[in-house]
């Protein structure tokens, strides 16, 4: 019997992180460094770039991530990162970075990067690779006309960061009953 899974197909830029937020810059990175690399009694946090884990300790939206954990628990989802951080950071890397808001269980995967560079055929490779996935949101602050044209109903529009309508949006589409087919 196949496992169904639930899962949310995740950007980062625009969706946790606001366009435009530099809190970072004010902190001294290194020293986070070394705070977080303690408190996790994990060292691979000393030789992560110090920019990136400042802007997950420092320019994350905190509601946003919290709207994102809830609808993980509620909707019982996986989360996928489709975002461009996978380009240069490994599932591993992404997991410590989720890691300090507590969201590192949820985070499952990363799509695969095509030439294309079309997102919407990474998700729709990945949803191929796994026929398991019952249910899909995608959450994305760009890519606006390929995923309203290949995922309309499956896609969440950030304008500015997932905000509550954005996720009550998620809520529902996760919510849907799932086709099974029979008559």
């Amino acid at each position: 019997m196949k496992t169904e899974r639930v899962v949310i197909f995740l950007d980062i830029d625009g969706v946790l992180q606001p366009l435009g937020s530099e809190d970072r810059f004010e902190h001294d990175l290194d020293e986070l460094r070394e705070t977080l690399a303690k408190k996790y009694d994990n060292s691979d946090y000393l030789s992560m770039d110090r920019y990136d884990l400042g802007a997950v300790f420092f320019d994350w939206d905190k509601k946003a991530v919290e709207r994102l954990r809830r609808l993980c628990i509620e909707a019982q989802a996986d989360i996928v990162i489709s975002s461009d951080w996978r380009s240069y950071s490994p599932l591993s890397r992404l997991k410590d970075y989720f890691r300090l808001h507590d969201l590192e269980q949820y985070v499952v995967d990363v799509t695969t990067e095509i030439k294309s560079g079309k997102r919407y055929k990474e998700i729709a490779l990945y949803l191929e690779q796994y026929p398991n996935i019952n249910r899909f949101v995608i959450i994305d602050d760009r890519h606006v006309t390929d995923f309203t044209e290949h995922y309309p109903d499956n896609f969440v529009r950030c304008i500015t960061i997932f905000d509550d309508d954005c996720l009550q949006k998620a809520l529902n589409i996760l919510s849907k009953p799932v086709a099974t087919g029979l008559c």
